[in-house]
C-alpha cells in the first residue's frame, strides 16, 4: 500500500505577493496596460469624442442647432421646480410630462453648479462617450474585437453623428441610444447563458433608454434588440446540448423528421423561455417608466393636424431635403453599404443586416410610397430622418469589419495583388479623406448655411418684461427661430407660442399644419391665417407684446394696430 500525501505548499515570495496585489493589476491577473492595449481602438475613439465633438460643443456649435435650446428650456423648468409637471411659459400652459425627462433632469442637476448651457454641453459629451462605448460593446456581438474598435472610431467620425449633434442638437437621440446599445450585450448574455445579473443590467439600461426618449425604445426594440434576440435564438438552435449525440443521419427520411425537430426544440427552449422573461420584464419596466406620459396622453390626447416635414418628401423632387436628411447622414458610408449587405447576409450578422436594410429603406421618406404603407398612421407623426440615422448606426459593425479587412485582411491582400503596394495605400487614403471631409462639412453645416437667425441678445427683452409688471401679459416672437426657447428660458412671462408642438392644446394651433407661429411665413396661407387669429383678438389670450426680428411681418403688425418701438436687441417691440 502506497501512502499519497499532498506536496507541501511553496511559500510565495513577498515580492510576488506585492506584484499580485498591485492596484494596477486587473481582476483577472492581467495588467491595466494590457487591458488598454486590448481595447486601444475604443480608447482612441473616446479621445476623439473629447477632441472633436467636445471642442465644437465648447465653441458653441449647439447654439445654432434646432433643438438644443428646447432641451435647455425643459431643463430650466425642472431646475426651477423639480417636481412640477406644468409650465405656464408656452402655449398658455402645457404639461412637461409630454416629453421624457431623463436628459433634462441631468442638465437641471448640473445647472445648479455650472449653469444651463454648460450643463447641456457636459451631458451631450457624456451621451457621445456612452454611445461610443455602447457601439463598441454591441458590435462585439456581431464582429471581432478589432472590428468593434474600428466601429467605435467610425461612429465618432460619422457624418450622421456630426449632423445630429451639431446641426439638429438632438440630445435625447444620442443619450437614449447609448443606453440601449449598452444594454444589448447584457440581453444577449441573459438569453444565451441565463446570467441573472445580465438580465437586471439589461432591463436597467432599457429603462434608462425610455427615460430619455420613448421613441428610441419603441423602434429600437424592433430594429436593435430584435436582431440580437434572433441571433441568440439561432445560436441556441445550432448549439448541441450536453450529452447530445454528434453528427447527422446519413440519409434523411420522414421517420427522422420529428426527432430532428424535437432536438432543435430542446436546444432552443431554455433560450426561448429566457427571451419571454426578458420581454415581460422589459414591458413591465417600460410601463413603470412611461406611466406618467401614458396617463397624460390618455387623459388629454393629442389631436392635431399633421405638420409637414421635409424628411417625408420625395428626395428626387425636394433635392435639398434629400441632401440634409439622406445624403449627408450617409456620407461615404454609402460606398460601404453594398459590402455590408453582402458580407452581413453571408455571416452571423444576417439578423442585423435585415434590420439595416429595412431602416435604410424607411429612411428614403416619401421617395417611394412604401414607407407610408409600412408605417401607416405613424408616417404622418414621425420624422423619417431618424430611420436614416439608425441605419447609419446599424451598419457600424460591418463598417468596422470593412476597415479591419482594408487595413489587415482580405481586401488588403486583394489590393496588394491587383493594384500594387502604392495604390493599396492611396485608395483607402482617398476614401478616408473623403469621409473626413464629409464629416467636417456636416459638423460645420450651420456655418455655411444659416438654419437660424443671427444671434439675438435677449437681455434687453428680459429686462423689459421683468419690470413694471410686464410679465403679467403674454408676448409673441416672430423671426427668432429656435432662439425663442432661449428667450423663454430667461423669463417667467408666457407666450401663446412654443417650440415643442406635441405639447400644445390650443385649437387655434392644433387645427393648422404649422409648427410655430414664430415661423408662420414658412407655412404659407395656413401659417399666416393662424397668426392672424391671435393678432386680431389679442385680449382673448392676454397677448400684449410682439417682438419681431423679421420685416416680413411688419405689414401684418401694422394692420393689427400694433404700436412699434425699437429696442436695442435687434428686434422690434410692438404692443397694444
Amino acid at each position: 500500500m502506497t501512502l499519497v500525501t499532498e506536496p507541501a505548499p511553496v511559500p510565495v515570495p513577498a515580492a510576488e505577493k506585492a506584484r499580485v496585489h498591485r492596484p494596477e493589476e486587473a481582476p483577472d491577473g492581467r495588467s491595466r496596460k494590457g487591458f488598454v492595449r486590448r481595447h486601444r481602438l475604443l480608447f482612441i475613439a473616446l479621445i476623439l469624442v473629447l477632441v472633436f465633438h467636445g471642442s465644437l460643443l465648447l465653441a458653441g456649435s449647439y447654439q445654432r442647432t434646432y433643438d438644443a435650446y428646447v432641451h435647455i428650456f425643459f431643463a430650466d423648468h425642472y431646475a426651477r421646480d423639480w417636481f412640477s409637471s406644468w409650465d405656464t411659459r408656452w402655449y398658455t400652459g402645457f404639461s412637461t410630462l409630454s416629453y421624457p425627462p431623463g436628459g433634462h433632469f441631468m442638465i437641471a442637476a448640473l445647472s445648479k453648479i455650472i449653469g444651463l448651457r454648460p450643463g447641456f454641453v457636459v451631458v451631450q459629451v457624456f451621451a457621445l462617450l456612452n454611445l461610443t462605448i455602447g457601439v463598441y460593446r454591441w458590435s462585439g456581438i456581431w464582429v471581432n474585437r478589432t472590428s468593434a474598435g474600428w466601429a467605435a472610431i467610425a461612429l465618432v467620425l460619422a457624418s450622421s453623428i456630426a449632423e445630429t449633434v451639431h446641426v439638429f442638437g438632438q440630445l435625447p437621440t444620442t443619450l437614449s441610444l447609448g443606453f440601449l446599445l449598452n444594454g444589448l450585450p447584457f440581453a444577449n448574455t441573459w438569453v444565451r447563458t441565463g446570467n441573472r445579473k445580465a438580465l437586471l443590467a439589461g432591463v436597467g439600461c432599457i429603462m434608462a433608454t425610455t427615460a430619455c426618449h420613448h421613441v428610441t425604445t419603441l423602434f429600437g426594440s424592433l430594429f436593435f434588440l430584435g436582431p440580437v434576440l434572433l441571433g441568440a435564438l439561432v445560436f441556441a438552435v445550432r448549439t448541441p446540448l450536453a450529452g447530445e449525440k454528434d453528427g447527422h443521419p446519413p440519409r434523411f427520411s420522414f421517420r427522422l423528421l420529428w426527432p430532428l425537430i424535437a432536438r432543435r426544440i430542446r436546444r432552443v427552449m431554455p433560450s426561448l423561455v429566457r427571451t419571454g422573461i426578458l420581454g415581460a420584464l422589459v414591458v413591465t419596466a417600460l410601463l413603470c417608466v412611461v406611466l406618467p406620459y401614458w396617463l397624460y396622453s390618455k387623459s388629454d390626447p393629442i389631436t392635431q393636424v399633421s405638420i409637414p416635414h421635409a424628411s417625408r418628401d420625395s428626395f428626387l423632387v425636394n433635392v435639398n431635403a434629400g441632401l440634409v436628411f439622406w445624403l449627408i447622414p450617409w456620407g461615404t458610408t454609402l460606398l460601404v453599404l453594398p459590402y455590408a449587405l453582402i458580407r452581413g447576409m453571408a455571416g452571423k450578422a444576417w439578423p442585423l443586416t435585415l434590420s439595416l436594410g429595412v431602416l435604410a429603406f424607411l429612411g428614403t421618406g416619401g421617395t417611394t410610397p412604401f414607407p407610408k404603407i409600412l408605417l401607416g398612421g405613424a408616417y404622418d407623426i414621425l420624422t423619417l430622418d431618424r430611420f436614416t440615422f439608425w441605419a447609419t448606426i446599424s451598419i457600424l459593425p460591418l463598417v468596422g469589419q470593412f476597415v479591419s479587412s482594408v487595413t489587415n485582411g482580405s481586401i488588403r491582400a486583394w489590393l496588394l495583388a491587383h493594384v500594387g503596394r502604392t495604390l493599396s495605400v492611396v485608395l483607402p487614403g482617398l476614401l478616408l479623406a473623403a469621409h473626413l471631409t464629409t464629416t467636417l462639412y456636416a459638423a460645420n453645416l450651420t456655418q455655411y448655411r444659416a438654419f437660424q437667425p443671427a444671434p439675438i441678445d435677449v437681455t434687453p427683452i428680459t429686462t423689459f418684461m421683468n419690470k413694471d409688471q410686464h410679465s403679467q401679459w403674454r408676448y409673441l416672437t416672430l423671426g427668432f427661430g429656435d432662439q425663442m426657447a432661449w428667450l423663454g428660458t430667461n423669463m417667467t412671462a408666457g407666450t401663446v407660442d412654443g417650440d415643442y408642438h406635441s405639447a400644445r392644446q390650443l385649437p387655434e394651433l392644433t387645427s393648422r399644419p404649422i409648427e410655430r407661429l414664430e415661423g408662420a411665413k414658412y407655412s404659407g396661407v395656413p401659417g399666416i391665417g393662424s397668426l392672424q387669429q391671435f393678432l386680431a383678438v389679442p385680449g382673448r389670450y392676454s397677448l400684449k407684446y410682439v417682438f419681431s426680428n423679421d420685416a416680413f411681418y411688419s405689414p401684418l403688425l401694422d394692420a393689427s394696430g400694433m404700436r412699434k418701438s425699437l429696442t436695442d436687441c435687434g428686434a422690434m417691440l410692438c404692443s397694444r
